[in-house]
């Protein structure tokens, strides 16, 4: 299930995110929290499963129809595309009158689900 990001759940989102290269330096992620704070338009979502443990997170920015997938990092024993896809199928059931893009990074992830939805 997701569930939108709270500060509360900071330290939680900042493991998930430390797995997105780029990202594991300490003043990289408060950048990166920052960026999605100073827009209404960008939004962090946990992924709670049926533990009730959170097990994702993914990053979204929204602009003219558009979703734009920015990040999806997922603890290592859970990388895999079905999993992924889950929380993909997630954000377009909270979202479903906009279409998923991804960042030249994400999109071959946005592909690989549009491909599994089209069997």
């Amino acid at each position: 299930m997701l569930v939108k990001y709270r500060e509360d759940n900071k330290k939680v989102a900042m493991g998930l995110l430390s797995f997105v290269p780029g990202l594991r330096d300490m003043h990289h992620l408060q950048d990166e929290f920052d960026w999605y704070a100073a827009s209404d338009n960008r939004e962090l979502f946990l992924w709670r499963d049926a533990d009730q443990h959170f097990t994702a997170i993914v990053g979204v920015e929204h602009t003219r129809g558009v979703m734009l997938l920015r990040q999806i990092s997922l603890t290592p024993s859970l990388r895999d595309g079905q999993y992924m896809f889950q929380v993909l199928d997630a954000l377009i059931d909270m979202y479903p009158e906009e279409t998923l893009m991804g960042t030249i990074a994400g999109q071959r992830i946005v592909n690989a689900w549009r491909k599994s939805h089209a069997k």
